[in-house]
């Protein structure tokens, strides 16, 4: 009888701090949701998706290879959609692989859709809490939850573009079409965007999940 109060007891405790329990990501998540939007693009050489997020002024942030920079010399379309259903006509303003960010614009959303702002990238640290919110697959405002596993990375010589050095890894999941989404801190601040995967067995989509940082894609819009 004395064992079954203590674990009855320890179970009340339990619930108890649960409920009081403040998750620090979870409303940082609710409130970026409304700025996430999935990418769709067609082109003479296919359709695709990606993902991205709204900073103000009808301006959307991506990833580079998702809006690379060919498309400029060829007839296609990009549109986007913040809530699964509404289609907004984009344009490219501005793309950089050397950065793998680029920029659409939208001037009809500037009033409409909330904005996010972007933190410093430098000041992280290996253990930071983050959450990556995209489109993977098409699958609209889609979250998962990591850590800040490792900061200022890079390929070297063997980086296909300067793009994949100084980088972040994050342990968060991140799978196709999540690329160009944001990688947001408990503060609300994002601190990236999300560039793929690599490794010695990324063609398979294991490996170091990488973003670029966000001090890059503020020199950028510049």
């Amino acid at each position: 009888m004395g064992i079954f109060n203590l674990d009855a007891n320890l179970i009340s405790w339990n619930m108890k701090t649960a409920q009081a329990y403040n998750d620090p990501i979870k409303d940082v998540i609710q409130k970026a949701l409304q700025s996430s939007c999935t990418i769709f693009v067609n082109s003479p050489d296919g359709s695709w998706s990606g993902s991205g997020f709204h900073i103000g002024q009808g301006l959307v942030v991506t990833a580079s290879h998702v809006i690379p920079p060919d498309l400029k010399n060829q007839k296609h379309t990009v549109e986007i959609s913040f809530d699964a259903k509404t289609l907004y006509p984009a344009e490219i303003f501005k793309t950089d692989p050397n950065v793998d960010a680029g920029v659409l614009k939208c001037p009809q959303i500037s009033n409409q859709i909330p904005s996010l702002s972007f933190g410093d990238s430098d000041s992280l640290q290996v253990g930071d809490l983050i959450a990556v919110i995209g489109a993977p697959e098409g699958f609209h405002d889609t979250a998962t939850v990591g850590r800040i596993s490792n900061i200022h990375q890079g390929l070297g010589e063997d980086a296909p573009s300067p793009a994949w050095n100084d980088i972040i890894f994050i342990d968060a999941d991140i799978l196709e079409g999540s690329s160009g989404g944001m990688v947001i801190g408990v503060d609300g601040l994002v601190y990236g965007v999300i560039m793929g995967v690599t490794g010695q067995h990324a063609d398979i989509g294991i490996g170091e999940n990488s973003v670029s940082p966000s001090n890059k894609i503020k020199a950028l819009l510049v």
